[in-house]
């Protein structure tokens, strides 16, 4: 008799655990293990979104009116297809091999020099209010080298 209820024990907790969907490595839950979907591959970014992140979060962090927000967009958008164009032709000509530490360096001066012009610019067409929160917020802006 004990026997029969031992055997039975055991068919109840195994069966239990299907029906919950134990794994056999402690894991479970009820309805089992979900199939598992791979994710989807994160699309590449371009010049025109960069632009339309970092002119939309100008735009909110710093309140542009309509002239301002169409100024800093052509802004940010040139500067955005400037650094595409420039990593496109760059990793051309770099596709087998490793770029120098002056490589490295070479571009680290330009990219500081873009982005100097580019907060020239910024400068002319945000209010002197605008400008100082800006140079307050900067490193939180998207897609910046800040």
């Amino acid at each position: 008799m004990k026997l029969f209820f031992l055997v039975a024990l055991l068919f109840v907790s195994v069966s239990s655990m299907a029906q919950y969907g134990y794994d056999g490595y402690g894991r479970g839950g009820y309805g089992g293990r979900l199939p598992q979907t791979p994710n989807p591959p994160p699309k590449a970014l371009t010049s025109d979104k960069m632009a339309e992140d970092q002119t939309k979060w100008m735009k909110k962090k710093l309140k542009l009116n309509e002239d301002q927000e169409i100024s800093v967009e052509t802004v940010n958008l040139d500067y955005c297809l400037r650094m595409m164009d420039y990593q496109e032709a760059f990793m051309k000509t770099h596709a087998n091999t490793r770029p120098t530490q002056q490589e490295l360096q070479d571009i680290r001066k330009l990219v500081d020099t873009w982005w100097t012009e580019r907060e020239a610019k910024y400068q002319k067409i945000l209010t002197p209010e605008q400008w100082a929160l800006y140079l307050e917020k900067k490193k939180s802006m998207p897609h910046s080298n800040n």
